[in-house]
């Protein structure tokens, strides 16, 4: 393994796969991804763009010093899905279910996996999440075991629920020890993270514009893209609108990214998902507070956020076509929609298997489900909590419970800008999660266990730092600790990958 690595390093050397390399770590990358995921999205090209994916990651993955550039397609792969092509309807395409189709997305993902665990296996990294006493992971083992232990003595159990419990332990663990492993952490790393995401709701956007001006959507089930329906587009762009206000506090453009951030809660309220509205607002409004007291733009934010009040209120009182959209959320409010049947026969269910649940492939109610048409995966109870309960029992609830505890005292313990940053959009994932069924469809809890290695890296930078200062290491060479520095950036020496 050695010597192959010590081949892999030479040919880093070679003049092309060296400005290819420094493509995949560059910030002109994500922006290129960007555009052709939003080009594929409206051609139907997914299998010819998801080719160039694969073939991206594993060149990035093998050659690559900083593991970085995987986190685009994790972030914004989905996305590229056409209307045409998707099997929700009013569309019903067949297409990715397709024999071909599936075999070449097995075979290209097959080789991503490969690549990531030949990286975390011939690379000397980063770190070791397996000999590293890190502050995440046992609670993240021990739900990943649940999920997959989901229903196992219950009666109706069958393969499906195997199958399912592996792909959504999956999504929590695996980018976890991944990037933990493997990824650099620099002063730009959350910066990179938060332009990525600014890009995802870019290309999100977009498709919202498309679907309004070409489609002409009559009503909230008519808002179909490719990858979701209307409360899917909502969750995935209030998820992302932290990073718009850490690039605001951060970024010297602070002042664009700060009404962008508006701009991309409008889409959030045009998607009509009242949970996505209420629980990215409420964080909204959090960092419009935040980012008016502190900061380097705090006049500007003031008197914005002033200008903005006076908007609505003229929208409010003069007519206008929003009103329409208004109408909605004060017709609907807080409306169950149905969710208190799903949850009430959750319970019923969680009690004819309290230990392992009954599985996530059991029917909601014994004669009732609503046969959800979204690929292989089966309705679902629209909160995390009655979910765990009903389909792996009280050990999975427990399981959830021990990685939320484990997971705030990481965000917590000494935070920082970036792991507030990153525990926000987890706090919006899962806040609406505990409505609508978010946390359980892989993509967004990829992004997830992505932001949890993340925040532990910025915890071990952070924790580097204070050592330094009490050790009285050289002020020139060192950086303030994090208990007197409001502006840590997690920037700290990371090892040669070289052997």
């Amino acid at each position: 393994m050695i010597m192959l690595y010590e081949r892999i390093e030479k040919i880093r050397e070679n003049t092309v796969v060296h400005k290819i390399t420094d493509f995949l770590d560059g910030n002109l990358y994500p922006i290129v991804y960007a555009v052709l995921a939003l080009v594929c999205s409206f051609t139907g090209l997914e299998l010819p763009f998801y080719i160039l994916t694969a073939l991206a990651a594993i060149f990035g993955t093998v050659f690559c010093r900083d593991t970085k550039s995987l986190m685009v397609p994790l972030v914004m792969a989905v996305y590229a899905v056409s209307q045409k092509h998707t099997p929700q309807p009013p569309y019903n395409s067949g297409y990715l279910n397709e024999p071909a189709v599936l075999a070449t997305l097995g075979v290209l993902f097959a080789l991503v996996l490969a690549a990531t665990i030949f990286r975390m296996i011939a690379y000397k990294g980063t770190g070791n999440v397996f000999r590293t006493p890190t502050k995440a992971r046992w609670g993240l083992f021990a739900l990943g075991a649940a999920l997959i232990l989901n229903g196992i003595f219950y009666s109706g159990y069958t393969i499906a629920n195997l199958v399912l419990g592996i792909v959504i332990a999956f999504s929590f663990l695996y980018f976890y020890i991944y990037f933990y492993n493997t990824a650099q952490w620099t002063q730009d790393t959350p910066k990179y993270i938060a332009r990525v995401l600014v890009l995802a709701s870019a290309v999100i956007l977009v498709q919202l514009a498309e679907m309004f001006i070409f489609d002409d959507p009559l009503n909230k089930n008519q808002f179909v893209l490719g990858w979701g329906m209307s409360n899917n587009i909502g969750g995935m762009l209030a998820m992302f609108l932290p990073a718009f206000f850490y690039l605001a506090y951060k970024s010297r453009f602070g002042p664009a990214f700060y009404v962008l951030g508006f701009v991309s809660f409008a889409g959030v309220v045009l998607t009509l998902s009242r949970t996505s509205v209420f629980v990215g607002g409420a964080v909204l409004i959090a960092c419009m507070i935040f980012l008016s007291i502190k900061g380097k733009y705090v006049r500007f934010v003031r008197i914005f956020n002033v200008a903005l009040v006076i908007v609505l209120i003229c929208f409010v009182f003069v007519p206008n076509e929003l009103w329409r959209v208004f109408k909605y959320y004060i017709e609907h409010g807080f409306n169950d929609s149905g969710r208190r049947y799903i949850w009430e026969n959750g319970l019923k269910n969680f009690l004819r298997a309290p230990v392992f649940g009954v599985g996530f492939y059991t029917p909601i109610a014994p004669d009732w489900s609503y046969n959800i048409e979204n690929w292989f995966f089966p309705d679902m109870y629209h909160n995390t909590y009655i979910q765990m309960l009903a389909s792996c029992g009280i050990l999975g609830v427990a399981a959830y419970t021990f990685h939320l505890v484990q997971g705030a005292i990481l965000i917590f313990r000494k935070p920082t800008a970036e792991r507030i940053f990153f525990f926000l959009v987890i706090l919006i994932l899962s806040g609406m999660s505990m409505a609508d069924n978010h946390l359980f469809h892989v993509f967004p809890t990829l992004v997830y266990s992505m932001l949890i290695a993340m925040c532990e890296k910025d915890y071990e930078a952070c924790a580097g730092r204070c050592a330094a200062a009490q050790g009285g290491v050289d002020a020139a060479q060192s950086v303030p600790a994090c208990a007197q520095d409001g502006k840590n950036n997690g920037n700290i020496p990371m090892p040669d990958t070289k052997r």
